[in-house]
């Protein structure tokens, strides 16, 4: 068997070395996904049209003029003069400057946290796309790894239940050993159908999120040591998901868009003066008059008087859901704070978990190799073989899918504070293998990986920056 693998390892070398091809790294797919996600689409739409409220609500607080032509026909009758019809030609110029309307100077002020609440649902939706990409990155790379832990599972098992057949026609096993054998072998093969099926699901994952046809992927070193987070204080990644996470941000904005909103209702109430110029020439009237020119100018001022309750219901609606948009910072809030503890623990946790598991893999393997010696010399029973494998796989399988995860929560404590960019996907692909893959799109190791010489990688730390809440790049005038 271990010449087979040993030719396998060859032939493998041999196809990298005739058609090489770099993996796909996560910041690849970061960057597909990125271009490809519809959900961001959406969101830059979203923010192309926020950007323009600013103008529109500008628009409505400067001159406007129009213009117009027209053609009348008129017919006067007067008793006992003849009846005169006639038509007449004439145009129309107008002016209009609003000097005083709350209400639009209201809105003038709102448009700038209508167009800051598009910035950060922009950075909020790119931020989500890039989690999307990273979750089905390493989702794909665990279903991978536990498919060869299945196969290799499954062949310690057929080996094992070999040899349990041998003592069996040497009358050294019983028949149930046999059959426990047969069982862990059938076991051992379901296993393996259930990870090949979830491959096939993880990798139509990742061409979903790129836009892609699935490639390989750079794989994550078994013995890479997981970034460091500082500072180690849970207490402050909260305070600063309370403060500057992009829903928090998001839900500020709509309190302030609500407070905006009550000021308008209220607005609608007050005086409205209006400066009005026309300029009007008219043509001849077919003889019956003569041309005229009809020049104006008003300062006009308006109030409501009575609109029927109008005006103060609008007024309680506003405040009501004034109200609402502040519960929904609160809700935020707290989520943000739950969301940021949690990630935190569970990372910090994830870090000892994978340390554990990865003496508890050694510790097992030693295990395993003692109890088979045990079985050979008659101390040890099939049955203990068995599950010693098993717990030996069993324990693998808990290690690999301990790293992915601890990745992948890292990632989200960073988008619970709003700091997670390209630059963090990057340092997670400079931890990555630099596997390439075959003409049959194998993944074979690198020169480095698994390479007893080779230098590990330095351990990263994720620093965490404090970051200007977008809301406060609102310009409020």
């Amino acid at each position: 068997m271990r010449k087979n693998n040993v030719a396998g390892w060859i032939l493998a070398g041999t196809l990298a070395c005739v058609a090489p091809a770099r993996a796909d790294d996560l910041r690849s797919i970061v960057d597909m996904t990125l271009g490809h996600d519809a959900e961001l689409a959406q969101a830059r739409a979203d923010y192309e049209a926020a950007k323009q409220a600013l103008p529109i609500a500008r628009a409505a607080l400067l001159p406007q003029i129009g213009g117009g032509w027209g053609r009348t026909y008129n017919r006067i009758e007067v008793e006992s003069f003849p009846r005169q019809t006639y038509w007449q030609s004439g145009w129309m110029v107008s002016v209009s400057q609003a000097l005083f309307d709350w209400s639009k100077w209201t809105a003038y002020k709102q448009s700038d946290y209508v167009a800051a609440k598009g910035v950060v649902d922009l950075a909020g939706a790119q931020q989500s796309a890039m989690l999307r990409a990273v979750k089905a990155y390493f989702e794909e790379l665990a279903a991978e790894d536990e498919l060869k832990r299945t196969i290799e599972y499954g062949a310690a098992i057929q080996a094992q239940s070999e040899e349990i057949r041998r003592k069996r026609a040497a009358g050294e096993a019983t028949l149930i050993d046999v059959r426990d054998g047969e069982v862990a072998r059938e076991q051992a093969h379901l296993q393996q159908l259930d990870a090949q099926q979830e491959l096939s699901i993880k990798r139509r994952a990742v061409e979903l999120v790129s836009g892609q046809p699935f490639t390989s992927l750079a794989a994550l070193p078994r013995d890479l040591p997981l970034p460091k987070l500082s500072p180690e204080s849970a207490e402050v990644w909260v305070d600063e998901a309370k403060a500057r996470g992009y829903d928090v941000q998001s839900k500020q904005i709509d309190w302030e868009i609500a407070k905006y909103d009550t000021k308008k209702a209220r607005a609608a109430g007050y005086p409205v003066v209006n400066l009005t110029g026309s300029y009007t020439p008219a043509g001849a009237a077919a003889g019956y008059a003569m041309p005229t020119t009809t020049t104006t100018g008003m300062l006009s001022v308006s109030i409501p008087l009575l609109t029927g309750g109008e005006i103060q219901g609008r007024v309680r609606q506003s405040l009501a859901l004034e109200d609402k948009a502040e519960q929904g910072v609160l809700l935020a809030s707290r989520q943000a704070e739950n969301s940021a503890r949690d990630n935190y623990a569970r990372y910090i946790q994830a870090r000892e978990r994978t340390t554990t598991l990865a003496r508890l893999v050694g510790s097992t393997r030693e295990a395993l190799d003692a109890t088979k010696i045990g079985y050979r010399t008659g101390s040890r029973t099939s049955v203990d073989v068995l599950r010693a494998i098993d717990t030996f796989y069993v324990t693998q399988r808990d290690l690999m899918r301990a790293r992915y995860q601890a990745v992948v929560t890292l990632l989200n404590l960073k988008a619970d504070v709003a700091t997670l960019s390209t630059e963090d996907i990057s340092q997670i692909s400079s931890m990555l293998c630099c596997s390439v893959k075959t003409q049959s799109g194998e993944r074979t190791p690198s020169a480095n990986d698994g390479a007893t010489n080779a230098p590990k990688p330095a351990e990263l730390t994720f620093e965490l920056q404090p970051s200007v809440p977008l809301i406060e790049n609102a310009t409020v005038r």
